[in-house]
């Protein structure tokens, strides 16, 4: 997909990122019958893709869409969860709870329907600058092409991005970024409906590593980690779990950590998800957060534009309205976060058999999507107190290692 129109025309919303938030805020924005252009930096959308791919059946209903033989791969009842050392606690359900999807296909996807619905896609188009002209106008800067003028930016350009500071704002921290690297291996032994997420820290320090069943004799394998050489780190894994395989595809990426911004919005300015850090500290993940909050975002831009004498109401709206919907369950998962990621192999060891009574409890509550209410439970509970020093020590010794 190429330049579809003219540099010299205006927009009133414009749209940087066309990953699942930017298509998300596309999508609801043009529904109000405003004009949109779609800016991707790379040549084709959904490339490079640096997801994992798993996204809850419940998350795709938020988003108002289901399981499509376009970008699915296969469904999954649950987890297993390996401790650095011991047996491994599983987390299941008879039906299934997540889809594995193609993340490639599945923004592509998303793309197509903005463009089905007139939104203008731009792709080799990087947007570098955002100036606020006057008061109902802003302009944006195109990386060697041009300026384009418009009503409201939307800044879903993803992790790193550079534009809220220029709209005033505080982005995340981009120091909490962790690299990733991530395998498709084909020829594996054959393969459940269930996650494996593996810890401990020679596996993935500071983080965890997975495995995603793609298909019969596949998995997508990868880790995150804040310490170590993450290639050596996963080659390691897949020599333990995958011998026979083979390595199909290599994607690197990174993973952010920081949490949510304080603000995420100025007068004609808005951004959402990764770039206003609107993922799960626990895991990096995004899709279904970053896609709603891209959604309320696409709604107070086009309302912003219609309505020019409260537009900066309309963008403060989407600000408060995200944050209802899931600041409190981002909030526990940033504390699961800092609690959990340090610990020592010896105390995670010790943790995982004190969870399996509680198992059944978990299962009942657990929402991969809004995660607080397990979190809540876990921290509550009194079998695992007998542990708190230890996590305490552990926290401890992790901020000057």
């Amino acid at each position: 997909m190429r330049l579809v129109c003219s540099l010299t025309s205006g927009y009133d919303v414009i749209v940087a990122g066309a990953g699942v938030a930017g298509c998300m805020a596309a999508i609801e924005a043009s529904k109000q019958g405003v004009r949109i252009g779609l800016f991707e930096e790379h040549p084709q959308v959904g490339v490079p893709s640096h997801c994992s791919g798993v996204v809850s059946l419940s998350g795709l209903e938020l988003l108002g869409m289901t399981s499509n033989q376009a970008f699915d791969q296969r469904l999954i009842r649950g987890a297993r969860f390996f401790p650095p050392t011991g047996s491994p606690i599983e987390i299941t359900r008879p039906e299934p709870v997540a889809l594995i999807i193609n993340r490639m296909k599945f923004d592509q996807y998303l793309a197509k329907n903005a463009i089905n619905n007139g939104v203008e896609l731009h792709t080799k188009s990087r947007i570098t600058k955002f100036e606020k002209t006057s008061d109902q106008e802003i302009q944006v800067t195109i990386q060697n092409q041009g300026v384009v003028g418009a009503k409201v930016l939307i800044d879903a350009s993803g992790a790193g991005s550079r534009l809220p500071t220029q709209a005033g704002l505080k982005p995340p921290d981009w120091s909490q970024i962790l690299p990733g690297l991530q395998y498709e291996l084909i020829g594996t032994d054959r393969q459940d409906d269930l996650v494996n997420l593996y810890f401990g820290s020679k596996r993935a320090p500071g983080f965890f590593a997975w495995s995603i069943p793609t298909g019969d004799h596949s998995v997508r394998a990868g880790l995150a980690t804040s310490k170590g050489n993450v290639r050596t780190l996963l080659d390691q894994l897949v020599k333990e779990h995958w011998p026979k395989s083979k390595i199909d595809a290599t994607k690197s990426g990174s993973v952010l950590v920081s949490g949510p911004v304080d603000r995420c919005w100025s007068p004609g300015f808005i951004f959402a998800g990764d770039a206003a850090g609107q993922v799960k500290q626990t895991t990096g993940g995004g899709i279904v957060i970053g896609g709603y909050c891209g959604m309320l975002a696409g709604k107070a831009a086009a309302s912003a534009v219609k309505n020019p004498r409260r537009a900066d109401q309309f963008l403060e709206t989407y600000d408060h309205e995200w944050r209802e919907k899931f600041s409190s369950d981002l909030k526990k998962m940033g504390i699961g976060r800092r609690l959990f990621f340090g610990l020592s192999d010896a105390t995670l060891d010790k943790l995982f058999p004190a969870l399996e009574p509680l198992l059944g409890e978990i299962t009942d509550v657990a929402d991969m999507d809004f995660q607080g209410t397990v979190i809540t439970k876990l921290l509550a509970n009194r079998k695992l107190a007998s542990l708190i020093p230890r996590i305490a020590a552990d926290n401890i010794r992790s901020l000057f290692s």
